[in-house]
């Protein structure tokens, strides 16, 4: 059995053992009164639960029987029988034989149910041609029940559940724990102390601040299963024939991300009915099966989770996007036609932009797109788009694998430190003044036979407004007053498609750093998109990579 069976077969048993104590407490209220329809209901759901579980585990004890118990209670709710004492007596021994069989699944001992669970048949079958006499034990012969017993101990099972909130909490503290370690460590770094004291500290608080970020872990198909439906009524609205498929389901995320994102995906899902997949009669002339398929596809790449949403359909029109933002004039005629295509691509993901040309329940309100965008980039995330036409349309979600830590490089600008989470980061390079180029008031370096924009994170620091943005490119203060020979540390950094190289005074480590959301009035910065203290007690903001790409290029695309 692989480590991911046990996990399944765990989890099976854990809520096993929870539904059967659920069952002896309603089957008591049950016998207290006969006719509590809500009781009734309940173990008929209960039982249908067990009786589903077990099959797709393979124990075909439990299906039996719990399904021979769910057909008792679906007889129940008809009114095709009545309860009696003697009924209740035998549902009392057919949960005995239940628990018996869930335990049973760990310790291997075996518990014989056949006996009952034909009694309960014969009762069924007898009822149903008017005979409501319950056989007595003369007539079946049943196989000796004594590990019954065993269910009447009581079991606990190796699984504790706990509230998300207080892991959140618990994880929070071991974060604090964390920076006080470092704390120690940089003072005694600072007197010329030796800090190898300090080492079993350090490798207990590593293990027990991931221990705890596992916890968090949950598979990727726990949300993946979720969208057979969403996708199934999407289809149905656009009266198309679409099947999903899946892939990646046992990859391992941060149970907080799945949250956040899972409207996105909603969104993404609908958008491939909508938009991506054609109608029936186009994909057969393309060539095309009938029917559409949307696919949900999950893997990991580093520290990262790569998310993605892909269709076989007719792709992005790149000219059809140009027309639209031209007319709704974000942009100009004359700027659209020098975009790149993976820049119009883009326009996508702006608030109000839609390629619909009227609106349905699902699509063509200008709604999604950007929604998707801010909840992806909200976690440090990045969103792409690969598109061809006639073949089909990927997007491409690169997450996190866990919020708790993040490997950054840190860094200074005036005498302050700063951090950039290393998902952004492709290298760090230098320059000299006399190698920065000037191209309409934009700072370029050649730099791997590439043209890359550079900006001074300490001209972008001293934005009053976003709306000023474009006097960087106009006045380039920092740039001016250097030097043709001062040296300019650069990191390369990397967003949805598009490279910047950002200039900062001085470069100093790589550090897992743990970020907390900035309190106010600070959290309504553009270019900040949290804080963490280091181990000097310093506060160390975090830099917001996507939003300064975006600021900028919107300025550039509109100018």
């Amino acid at each position: 059995m692989t480590s991911k069976d046990a996990e399944y077969r765990q989890l099976f048993l854990t809520e096993a053992l929870e539904n059967f104590e659920k069952l002896n407490n309603l089957f008591v209220e049950l016998e207290q009164d006969t006719t509590n329809k809500s009781a009734v209901d309940s173990i008929f759901r209960i039982v249908h639960t067990l009786k589903g579980n077990s099959m797709l585990m393979g124990i075909d004890s439990i299906a039996d029987l719990s399904h021979t118990m769910e057909d008792i209670f679906g007889a129940l709710n008809n009114k095709e029988i009545t309860m009696t004492k003697e009924l209740m007596n035998s549902l009392f021994r057919a949960n005995d034989a239940l628990g018996g069989l869930i335990n049973a699944v760990e310790s291997g001992k075996k518990v014989s149910y056949i006996g009952i669970r034909t009694k309960l048949e014969v009762y069924l079958k007898n009822a149903r041609n008017q005979d409501t006499s319950a056989p007595s034990e003369e007539e079946i012969v049943e196989e000796a029940d004594k590990d019954i017993g065993t269910a009447r101990e009581i079991k606990f099972a190796d699984v504790v559940q706990i509230p998300v909130k207080k892991m959140d909490e618990l994880l929070n503290l071991v974060g604090e724990l964390v920076i006080e370690r470092d704390r120690l460590i940089t003072i005694h770094e600072a007197n010329g102390k030796s800090t190898l004291e300090f080492e079993g500290l350090k490798r207990i608080s590593s293990d027990l601040h991931y221990g705890f970020m596992n916890a968090r872990m949950v598979q990727m198909g726990f949300l993946f299963n979720k969208f057979h439906r969403v996708l199934r009524d999407a289809a149905a609205t656009e009266n198309k024939d679409i099947k999903l498929s899946l892939k990646g389901t046992e990859v391992e995320i941060d149970r907080n991300i799945l949250k956040i994102i899972s409207d996105s995906l909603i969104h993404l899902i609908r958008n491939c009915a909508s938009h991506g997949i054609e109608n029936e009669e186009d994909r057969l002339r393309m060539g095309k099966p009938k029917y559409g398929t949307v696919s949900l596809d999950a893997n990991h790449e580093k520290d990262n989770v790569i998310l993605t949403v892909s269709d076989d359909g007719n792709g992005i029109s790149t000219s059809r996007i140009r027309e639209k933002i031209v007319k709704k004039k974000m942009v100009s005629a004359e700027v659209a036609d020098k975009l790149r295509d993976s820049e119009i691509i883009r326009y996508i993901f702006e608030p109000g932009f839609t390629s619909a040309e009227s609106v349905t329940e699902i699509s063509g309100r200008g709604v999604g797109m950007d929604v998707v965008k801010r909840a992806v980039e909200s976690i440090g995330g990045q969103v792409t788009v690969d598109t061809e036409l006639g073949k089909g349309t990927s997007i491409h979600m690169v997450l996190p694998s866990s919020l708790a830590l993040k490997g950054s490089l840190l860094f200074e600008v005036d005498h302050q430190e700063y951090a950039i989470p290393l998902t952004y980061i492709d290298s760090v390079i230098y320059f000299q003044k006399k190698e920065v180029h000037k191209i309409s008031n934009e700072l370029v370096v050649d730099y791997n036979n590439e043209t890359v924009s550079i900006s001074f994170l300490k001209d972008l620091l001293q934005l009053s407004s976003l709306s000023d943005i474009h006097q960087i490119n106009e006045q380039q203060t920092s740039f001016n007053k250097l030097k043709s020979d001062d040296q300019l540390s650069v990191i390369l950094t990397s967003h949805s498609g598009r490279t910047l190289g950002i200039v900062v005074d001085k470069l100093l480590r790589q550090k897992e750093i743990v970020e907390k959301k900035l309190p106010k009035p600070l959290n309504t910065s553009k270019i900040l998109s949290g804080s963490t203290i280091l181990g000097t007690g310093h506060v160390c903001p975090v830099i917001d990579v996507a939003a300064i790409m975006d600021m900028l290029f919107k300025s550039t695309s509109q100018n």
